[in-house]
This record gives structure tokens, sequence and C-alpha cells, in this order.
């Protein structure tokens, strides 16, 4: 089987959990983008989240391009990483992940609109998002599909019921296809971020 059929077949095989995933980050955004409406000094200053994104910002400036490079593709496989293999505490990691990267990007989203305007904000999000969120989104849904795995493993033990044990063995397999799809997305996100974004950012703000 070619490799684009496996990946294919493992996003139609994952495709609740993915999107359950997306809609836990779309509630994020909203969330986000309604907190800064409401209150832009607190979601901006006052936060803990956007004063640690404020360091990562400043380290991120001062390193060379293959640096940049490098840094945003281990940050983001950190991020899938977690979201998959921390998915194994009931799912919340995931959970936690799609809501907070979710909440981060609405808050973000708010400032730019009110500055820039929206074509600037699509400018600085689309060219590398569109290779970054699938791969975010596939971790997060495998996370989620293990986390509902393990409970439902411990219901079944509890219950005195069979446990899930093929059920594992093809999302181990799986997994394993799926992180090389995410490594091949993130990486591409990563190039076009520090590349091609900041272009697409110049030629909207004119």
């Amino acid at each position: 089987m070619r490799s684009e059929n496996i990946f294919m077949e493992i996003i139609k095989r994952y495709k609740k959990f993915i999107l359950v995933g997306i809609l836990i980050f779309i509630t994020g955004w909203i969330a986000g983008y309604l907190v800064f409406l409401n209150n832009p000094d607190m979601a901006l200053r006052e936060s803990s989240l956007f004063s640690g994104i404020e360091k990562k910002f400043t380290f991120f400036e001062n390193l060379s391009t293959p640096g940049r490079v490098v840094f945003l593709f281990l940050n983001n496989i950190l991020v899938a990483v977690l979201s998959i293999f921390l998915g194994s505490i009931l799912g919340l990691f995931p959970i936690i992940a799609a809501f907070i990267n979710g909440f981060t990007v609405g808050v973000i989203s708010g400032s730019i609109i009110e500055t820039e305007g929206a074509g600037y904000l699509l400018a600085g999000l689309v060219p590398h998002g569109i290779f970054e969120l699938p791969a975010i989104f596939i971790s997060i849904g495998m996370g989620l599909k293990l986390g509902y795995l393990i409970l439902s493993t411990i219901i079944s033990i509890l219950l005195g019921r069979s446990t899930k044990d093929e059920e594992f063995r093809i999302f181990l397999r799986d997994m394993k296809q799926a992180f090389k799809l995410i490594i091949v997305l993130l990486a591409i996100g990563a190039i076009i971020e520090v590349l091609i974004t900041p272009l697409c950012i110049k030629i909207a703000g004119g």
C-alpha cells in the first residue's frame, strides 16, 4: 500500500477524534478572541501565558535562519509528541493543548485584526498553518484515541468484559505511520514560517 493511502486511511480512521480536537481548538479560539475584545489589556499584558510567548519570541528573533527553522520544528514536535503520549492520561492533555493553542491564536488574532486588519492576520497564519495545523490536529486526535482506549480498557476490566487488545495493536501501528506524516508536515511548516510567511506579511502590510 502506498504511503499516501496509509496516511489517508489513518485520517479516516481517527477522523472523529481529530474533529473533536478541531472543535476544542475553535472553542478556545472563540474564547480567546472574546476575552481580547472585552479586555485586551488583561489578555495581552497580565497573562503569564503571553509573557512566556514574548520571551520565546525574543529568543527566536536572535536566532539565525536555520536556527529559527529548527526551533519552530522542535517546539511543534514537542507539542505533537506530548499530545499523543500524554493522551494516556484519559485524553486530558490533548484537550488542554487544543484549547490553549486555540485560545492563544484567538487573542493574537484579535490583536492583529484590530491593529493591522484581517488580511495581515491571514498572511501571517495561512502559509505555514496549512501544514502545521493538520499535523497538530492529527496528534491531538491520536492522543484522544489513546485516552479513549485506556479509559475503555479500565472500564472493561472493572466490568469483567473483554479489552480492546486488537484496537491497541492497530493504534500502535498507525501511530508509527502518523508520526512520519506529522514530522514531514511540521518540517515543511517550519521552513515556510521562516522563509515564506514573513514575505507574505510584508506584502499584506504594504
